[in-house]
């Protein structure tokens, strides 16, 4: 790598560091002076959808864990304490219940899910949701739920276990065949992604509705028509912050938490606060670096990275 380039790119990084570091001094001064419940308040009617992945037994964060996907146990029962104080917790299908027959909701109403089915989900998460009797909802990729998958280093629920959840009176959602980028994707294949994943989730649940959360948040017009085509009760898109009355049920958004996030952090992407800043801070951040450059795929990008900013 160039000297120059090598330069940028350690600039960048230390920008990114001291930005984040300044974004977490913000919310924990705001959560202290109560400014999050009043910007929480401001967006009551609106749902934010939390997206969580996995859940670690360690008091400690792992590494690396580039994408921030993999939380303590500590800190993800800490967010749990803030929702059940704060919030009313519902299931998705209340949430779309509600949606369909143009009921209002209770205030602060929050829905739990979980991406990609990691085992962890089964032996850590689901024992605590139990308990405190929190809903929530896993998406399982289902070619490695049957383990048609090349093991990555990581273990994913078996239909088993699935099965086993779904009896608890946990709901499963399909998170696709094989987790392809669908845009990337010939609509044919886009189909059978999206049909063989459902169908794999009702022979092994029997559940009455399935409901779709996008690979990596991403989708399109097109794609969307097909997720309600194909039967799907509800999908779930890119991180936009919480959902309003009006939304499409089948572009939904989530609002994705990272494993470093503590209540504070966490308390500001519940409230809808984050998404105000990213939303401010990408306007200008595009303005001044893509400045003459129109491409639509560098601003398409992964919902979970963005959420990390």
């Amino acid at each position: 790598m160039p000297d120059q380039c090598r330069s940028d790119v350690l600039s960048s990084c230390a920008e990114d560091a001291a930005y984040r570091r300044m974004k977490k001094f913000l919310f924990a001064l705001l959560h202290s002076t109560r400014v999050i419940r009043v910007i929480s308040w401001v967006n009551r009617k609106h749902v934010p959808i939390l997206c969580y992945h996995s859940v670690i037994e360690s008091a400690h964060q792992i590494t690396p864990d580039p994408h921030k996907q993999h939380i303590p146990l500590p800190l993800f029962l800490q967010h749990l304490d803030y929702l059940q104080r704060h919030h009313c917790l519902l299931t998705l299908s209340e949430f779309q219940s509600a949606r369909r027959e143009n009921r209002a909701l209770p205030d602060h109403a929050v829905v739990l899910t979980f991406d990609d089915g990691f085992q962890d989900f089964a032996t850590v998460v689901a024992p605590h949701l139990t308990r405190r009797n929190v809903p929530a909802t896993v998406f399982v990729i289902t070619d490695r739920a049957y383990g048609n998958l090349p093991p990555n280093g990581e273990s994913f629920l078996t239909w088993e276990e699935i099965r086993e959840l779904a009896n608890s009176g946990l709901d499963i959602g399909s998170h696709t065949c094989a987790h392809p980028c669908l845009p990337d994707l010939s609509l044919p294949d886009v189909m059978r992604e999206l049909s063989e994943s459902q169908a794999a989730v009702r022979i092994h649940t029997r559940q009455a509705e399935v409901a779709l959360s996008y690979p990596f948040g991403q989708t399109s017009e097109q794609i969307s028509r097909l997720a309600s085509s194909a039967g799907y009760s509800c999908a779930i898109a890119a991180d936009s912050g919480p959902n309003p009355q009006t939304v499409d049920l089948h572009t939904l958004s989530r609002t994705v938490i990272a494993s470093d996030d503590d209540v504070p952090s966490f308390a500001a992407r519940v409230s809808g606060l984050t998404w105000w800043i990213t939303r401010i801070r990408r306007v200008f951040r595009d303005d001044r670096k893509e400045a003459g450059n129109p491409s639509f795929s560098r601003r398409y990008r992964s919902a979970t990275v963005e959420s990390y900013d």
